[in-house]
């Protein structure tokens, strides 16, 4: 009977931590896996109104050799993320190249005279990036690790079975900046971010989910592709050299 107890009360205690966890949740963690520098936490808190740099951001290379539970377009989607992100932190001139065929067809339409000519977009406008963001994902796994799972022959189906839902989100990328008048790799780094809970607080990081993204709207996979996103904005405006911010 004394047995039976212990193991009863064990399992309440298991069952309210892990209820507890569930609703709250750690946080995402993301970190750099090579590059290193310092926190720059404190400078992406202030408000930013200098000179700032010229950047695009390029299609995200597919390492994952578009297998398991990754596809390409979640890669594109990441770098739409990524160039909503450089944008919102109001440290650079982001110039849109995913979509830069939709902008030349508006120019050409205008070129044929058939748009009011004052309003027409002109030919040969279009800015220049000095900088280029080169991506690939390396790392897309949006939750097979979970904790537990044996639990369930000891302790009952029903807290084995929560145990075994508990899972952690993972994606990983590599991210290079690149001079694109000279081809150098300015900076060069990993980004690798996790979650097993969904954090509401960093929703607004990159924007909309898109490129096939949608479905992982408030999973832990959406958590960690925010904070994996958060942080490649933090290193690039973190070693981004300071004489490529000239521009008003």
């Amino acid at each position: 009977m004394k047995a039976s107890y212990l193991l009863k009360t064990l399992a309440a205690l298991l069952l309210s931590s892990l209820v507890t966890a569930c609703v709250t949740g750690p946080q995402p963690q993301a970190r750099v896996t090579s590059g290193g520098g310092p926190d720059i936490e404190s400078a992406r808190a202030e408000a930013y109104d200098g000179p700032k740099a010229r950047i695009a951001v390029a299609d995200f290379e597919d390492k994952m050799s578009s297998s398991g539970a990754y596809r390409e377009e979640y890669g594109r989607g990441m770098s739409d993320m990524l160039t909503t992100a450089l944008f919102q932190s109001n440290r650079y001139i982001v110039l849109e190249r995913q979509k830069l065929r939709a902008v030349m067809a508006e120019q050409n339409l205008g070129a044929t005279g058939r748009i009011k000519q004052e309003t027409a977009a002109q030919i040969g406008e279009v800015e220049g990036a000095e900088l280029l963001v080169m991506g690939a994902i390396t790392g897309f796994d949006p939750g097979t690790s979970g904790v537990g799972v044996g639990l369930g022959g000891l302790f009952g189906g029903t807290l084995g079975g929560l145990m075994g839902g508990v899972k952690t989100a993972r994606v990983a990328m590599d991210l290079r900046v690149v001079d694109v008048n000279t081809g150098r790799i300015v900076s060069a780094t990993s980004t690798e971010a996790t979650a097993s809970s969904f954090a509401g607080g960093i929703g607004g990081i990159g924007g909309d989910l898109g490129g096939g993204l949608a479905g992982f709207a408030k999973t832990p996979m959406e958590s960690a592709i925010r904070a994996a996103i958060q942080k490649a904005v933090d290193f690039i405006v973190e070693r981004t050299p300071q004489q490529y911010y000239r521009y008003q």
